[in-house]
């Protein structure tokens, strides 16, 4: 009896041990990583998304974050917009999301990003500066004002090539 039990247990090891599980795996480059603060930031944004793990490189920029399902990756990669962070997934299933808008404006403030201290405020600065155009940024804790003739979708996606998910507040 004993023989037959143990045969079995080992069946069973075995079977599970050879399994495969179908999970999802996706990592993001070029996120604006500049320091802890961040890092922990986009790591406790995922801590809210069952069953998702996240490791935050902060030298390579990437976040990866791996999961049970698309579903549950996206959920994850959403937490990680809604904290104010953006880049580009490897994935073309998964992705984070862009902010769809468009037309000229001669004032804007962004909201949504992520900035925790001097270093994410200059990038953000140096991303809307570059953008032709604009002529005047000024970046506080929570928001970005934005002065000048410019695309608004075209001060969106310097924010989102700098590493940051950010929208404009209406």
């Amino acid at each position: 009896m004993k023989l037959l039990l143990s045969s079995l247990v080992l069946l069973i090891f075995s079977f599970l041990s050879n399994a495969t599980f179908a999970v999802t795996k996706v990592t993001v480059s070029d996120v604006h990583i500049c320091c802890v603060t961040c890092q922990e930031t986009i790591e406790h944004a995922v801590l809210g998304v069952k069953g998702a793990n996240v490791k935050v490189d902060r030298d390579a920029k990437t976040v990866a974050v791996t999961a049970k399902d698309d579903s549950s990756v996206q959920e994850a990669l959403d937490a990680v917009a809604m904290a104010g962070f953006y880049g580009k997934s490897d994935n073309d299933k998964v992705a984070m999301k862009a902010s769809p808008v468009h037309g000229k404006l001669s004032s804007a403030e962004l909201i949504g990003f992520h900035n925790c201290c001097g270093g994410c405020s200059s990038s953000i600065e140096d991303a809307v500066k570059s953008v032709t155009g604009v002529k005047a940024v000024t970046v506080s804790s929570k928001s970005c004002l934005v002065k000048g003739d410019f695309a608004v979708a075209s001060v969106l996606k310097a924010m989102n090539d700098a590493g940051f998910s950010a929208s404009v507040k209406k």
